[in-house]
Order: structure tokens, then sequence, then C-alpha cells
């Protein structure tokens, strides 16, 4: 179980109601639990979906979306390091949050419409399931609401590196997935090797800092 931190950032009136969020729940879920779920199929699919959301998404989500993630990196005793690599980086909404803790942010996206809309210097087209970078290249891997690849997180996070969660909406996020689904992922991915988790509500969201185990 996670070590649960009070929530200090109020969650407002006003949370939005995302009707898609049931299906993608499942579908995330399914991913975390078994990566082969993805396919080529469903790749394409969301390059569709996420090219229509791309010129409202920062109008759309803006307001809510870094709430969460801002408390992460305050709160989330998060180790020491230079080189971040943030998973489904859309616009660029979340990145200037990671630029004030990471000398280098790499952002990956798989949909080049919301990729071109982001000002971050390294920019990656790619997709989660196959990440264009080199095992132990990062000292943090930011997931804010996106699918959990748990193979490719682990294989390209350094040993004493960390895991960043974030789901905007919380339990009602679209790509909302368990912190303890997250962990058991990022275990079964690690050999089996144990991970820890600090975790917290802020907004209308939750967040989780996962590493391995000393």
């Amino acid at each position: 179980m996670p070590q649960t931190l009070p929530r200090v950032v109020p969650a407002p009136p006003g949370k939005p109601i995302r009707p898609e969020a049931s299906a993608s729940q499942q579908t995330s879920e399914a991913i975390a639990r078994n990566p082969s779920q993805w396919s080529a199929t469903a790749a394409r699919e969301v390059v569709r979906r996420y090219t229509e959301l791309a010129p409202h998404w920062n109008d759309d989500r803006g307001g809510y979306r870094p709430v969460p993630l801002a408390d992460a990196l305050a709160r989330g005793g998060l180790p020491a390091g230079r080189r971040c690599v943030e998973v489904g980086c859309g616009t660029g909404l979340l990145t200037p949050l990671l630029t004030e803790v990471w000398s280098e942010v790499v952002c990956v996206d798989l949909t080049p419409e919301m990729l071109r809309r982001s000002s971050a210097p390294w920019r990656l087209l790619g997709d989660a399931s196959r990440l264009p970078l080199a095992a132990g290249f990062a000292d943090a891997v930011i997931l804010a609401d996106v699918p959990l690849f748990a193979d490719e997180v682990v294989r390209v996070l350094a040993p004493s590196g960390a895991v960043v969660w974030s789901n905007a909406l919380g339990m009602d996020a679209p790509h909302h997935v368990p912190v303890e689904t997250v962990c058991s992922a990022l275990e079964r991915a690690s050999g089996g090797a144990p991970w820890s988790a600090v975790a917290a509500e802020a907004g209308w969201g939750l967040w989780a800092v996962l590493r391995p185990a000393a």
C-alpha cells in the first residue's frame, strides 16, 4: 500500500465529467496489466482523437491539469537528478513544471498535431509502448494522464530513479488506474523486485511518486 499524505490543495466545485472516462479506464487498466493489449489499430485511433482535441487542449484543460503534478513535484520526495522523460507530453501544458526540477526534459508524444504545439526544446515523436530512448536514460519518468507501459518505463529509468503518476481528475480521469495496480505493474516489469509509493489527492486529481524499494 502507498504511503498517503494529507491533502493540502482543496478541490474546488465544478469538476468536469468526461463521458469517455469509464471505457478509457478499462482500456488503460488492461494495458497496465498486459501491454500486449495495445495495437497499431489502437495507436491510430489515439492519433485520430488527439488530433481533433489538439486545438482546444490547453483552453479546456489548462486550469486543472497542472494541479496534482505540481503537488507531486513539491511533496513527493523525488530523488536528485538532471534528466526526466515526459511520456504523453501533448501540447507541453505540463512541461514548464518539469523544467523547474530537471535541467533536461525530454518530451515524447504519439500525436504530431499535439507535439508541434509544444515549445519544449527536446521533443520526440514516439509510442510509449516502445520509447525511442536508451536503457537507464532517465532519472524520472512522468506519466500524467497516460497509459502505463511498465516494461518500457522500467527499461528507460535509471536504477535510482522515480516514476511520477498523475491523474488530473482523480478516479474520474480517463486514464485513471489505481496506484496499487501501477505499483504491481512496475514490480512485475522489474522481475518481482518491490517498489514503494507516496501518494496524495490534490485539487480534483491524485498523484503518486513510485520508486524501487531500497
